[in-house]
């Protein structure tokens, strides 16, 4: 892990037990991509680990995360909380539409994910990337590649062992 994450950040990515990853973000616009690299960079091999990619519309995995009942959901995102372009947070559930980079998402995420986590009791936990950009452009910038570096690293790890 890296060494500037927080505790907060750490205990966030930890999985418990059944753990699905979701990744969200779109390819086009700059640092949202986060979601999608981390995806693309990710293979677990242990059963009770599992990643999606919900790109732009997480509501179109929500029943698949419900019908694989897990014990845990994490939710890596692009986001904006006023931090340095590639710096992990915790960001809680009910405040993710003031954070997340809601625009590039067709409904709201706080809306999906509390009936992934009322119709499945799952801890749901959102860690989010701070952009640097989210102009119209294919690529990560410098600062939030790194980040996504380190967390498909960090799921490989994890998702291996």
């Amino acid at each position: 892990m890296s060494n500037t994450w927080t505790e907060e950040v750490k205990a966030a990515l930890a999985p418990k037990g059944r753990t699905l990853v979701i990744t969200l973000g779109s390819i086009l616009r700059a640092d949202d991509g986060v979601g999608p690299y981390v995806c693309a960079n990710v293979k677990f091999s242990r059963h009770d680990l599992r990643l999606l990619d919900a790109g732009t519309t997480p509501e179109s995995i929500a029943q698949t995360a419900i019908d694989w009942k897990p014990e845990k959901i994490i939710i890596i995102d692009a986001a904006h909380f006023e931090g340095v372009a590639g710096e992990v947070r915790v960001i809680p559930l009910e405040a993710i539409n003031q954070h997340a980079v809601i625009s590039t998402h067709s409904f709201p995420l706080s809306v999906t994910f509390s009936i992934v986590k009322e119709d499945t009791g799952a801890e749901i936990v959102v860690v989010g990337v701070q952009a640097k950009s989210l102009d119209y452009q294919e690529g990560l910038s410098p600062e939030v590649e790194r980040t996504a570096f380190e967390l498909a690293a960090y799921f490989n790890r994890i998702g291996n062992l």
